[in-house]
This record gives structure tokens, sequence and C-alpha cells, in this order.
């Protein structure tokens, strides 16, 4: 997924003369590309990540086009405030990149985990959200995002996973089924969740609902989890603010009866204890790969 974004921020920096990039003293090999073929279109600010924004809505106000990168642990926990009044508040098109979302650098502690993105950026006006899964989800992402005329925060976490998406995505940003089962449950995923969301389907018989668009959530998603039973979310993010909440807040103005019952599967309310592997971080939430399986399988009685 790199790799596409790379390609991605590239071809943008080739087509619009306006488009710039932002980091702050993070990416280094991601942008070997495109300081490579348009270096006046990469900027790296150093660590400032604060000033790095007022610096992206001065670029935005002049014409500008900016992407602005950094680890989801500082872009956006850091600088928060700066997101809210200088760049959704004047509703100004900078995209916001946050790498390593979740817990990616399980080997560097809590000060680089991010459990909270999310949740934080919800509440902002103007702000649209997305958390793709894979090269192809991140494309589509990328196309709806350069078509929007606001602010855009793009969630990147664990972009090694097995790839989801074979081919370009005929439905965009629109949630679309990995599987189709026949089971009266389904698995709604996001992001680094989708892949082994898609195996438990597959192996499970249940159908499978990958959202890569989280704000603003589609009117398409209440009708078509409204067919189920069961639904379980799975999201490496916190329980709170995350898709798991925004699908209760729709869910729960259904005709009474008609919603389906919501379990989630996400992070525990709790920081890391020890550092180790992606893995061994998941497992102290009961999030790793050999663990959901049976998570899954406990909450539907299989």
């Amino acid at each position: 997924m790199r790799n596409a974004l790379s390609d991605l921020i590239t071809e943008s920096a080739s087509n619009d003369p306006n488009s710039i990039v932002l980091s702050g003293d993070h990416g280094y090999a991601l942008f070997d590309a495109i300081r490579k073929k348009h270096p006046n279109q990469f900027l790296n600010v150093g660590v400032m990540e604060q000033a790095m924004i007022g610096i992206a809505a001065g670029l935005c106000k002049q014409g500008f086009r900016p992407t602005v990168y950094g680890l989801s642990a500082f872009v956006p926990i850091r600088v928060l405030e700066q997101i809210k009044l200088d760049v959704c508040y004047p509703c100004l098109p900078v995209t916001f990149i946050g790498d390593g979302a979740g817990l990616v650098y399980s080997t560097l502690g809590v000060s680089h985990q991010c459990a909270e993105d999310v949740a934080a950026l919800r509440a902002l006006p103007n702000l649209r959200i997305y958390s793709p899964c894979d090269a192809e989800e991140l494309r589509a992402v990328y196309r709806d995002m350069r078509g929007f005329s606001g602010p855009s925060y793009i969630r990147i976490g664990k972009g090694d996973r097995p790839v989801v998406n074979a081919a370009p995505l005929e439905s965009g940003v629109e949630p679309h089924y990995t599987v189709a089962g026949k089971a009266g449950a389904c698995l709604v995923a996001t992001g680094s969740m989708v892949s082994i969301s898609t195996q438990m389907g597959r192996e499970l018989g249940l159908s499978v609902l990958s959202v890569p668009k989280l704000k603003p959530l589609s009117d398409r998603i209440v009708a078509e989890l409204s067919r189920f039973q069961e639904i379980i979310v799975l999201e490496e993010h916190s329980r709170h603010g995350g898709l798991a909440s925004a699908l209760a807040e729709l869910l729960c103005e259904l005709p009474h009866g008609r919603a389906p019952r919501l379990r989630a599967i996400t992070l525990k309310e709790k920081f890391a204890e020890k550092c180790g592997t992606y893995q061994y971080a998941l497992s102290e939430h009961e999030m790793a790969d050999h663990q959901i399986k049976g998570r899954i399988s406990q909450l539907l009685g299989l």
C-alpha cells in the first residue's frame, strides 16, 4: 500500500503543479519518487508538526493543494487544535495522511501507537475520514479525496497485510462485500482488519463488508446491514468514537425490532504493557490473528 501511496502522490505532483507534500521528518523512502521527479513539490519541515499545519493552511490560501504526512500519533493527535482552527474552520482542501495507525509501531511503545485518531477527528465539521485496507481501496479513496473541496484524513494502518481487492473497485469508496456469505451474520471491518475479517468470513461462511470511508458513512450502509441479525465490527481502533460507534449511532435510529444486534472487536481501553511484534501488540487486546476466529465464533455461538 505504501508503494501505491508513493505513486499517487507523485502522479498528483505531475498532473498538478500546485500539489505539494509536507512531511514532519517522516516518510523517507516513501517520498523518494516525488523528491526525484518534483523536488520543488516536497517540503520536509522537520519536527514541528503544529507549524506544519499552519504552513499547509497558508499554502492552501495561496492556491496550493497540500498533503500533510505524519505518523497518526502526531498527525492528527499532536496537531488537533491546528487542524480544527487552521483547516477545518475555513474548510480548506488539505489532505492529512496519518501513517502507522493502530499498533503498527508496536516496538516503539505508546508514544507511537494510536487508537484514537478517528474518534478525535469525527466531531470536527467539514472533514472527511478514510480508512483503506489495501492498494485498490487507497486508489479509490485518493480519487474521492481529490474530488472534494474540503479537508480529508486518510488513515493508514498495517500496510503489508494480504491483498483483499485484486481489481479496481467499481463501487469506489462505497461499502463493499469482500465475502458474500449465506449466514445471518456480517463482519464489518475497516483498514487493517479487513484482510483477517475476509479470511474469517471465508472460513466461517459469513458475509464481510469493508468500509473504506468512515465519515460521512454511506447512506446505503444501514439498508445493507438491516438485512442481518448479527453484526460484528472489527477495527484496530478504540471502541469509542470509531466505526463501531458510528454504526451504533445510525442503527439505533431504525424502527424497533429492525436493528441487528451489534458487537465489536476493537482495541481495549488500555495502553501497551510491553513492546514486541505487531501480532504480540494485538494479542494484548485479544486481536491477534490467531485470536480473532475464536472471538467471532464465541460471539456468534458457532
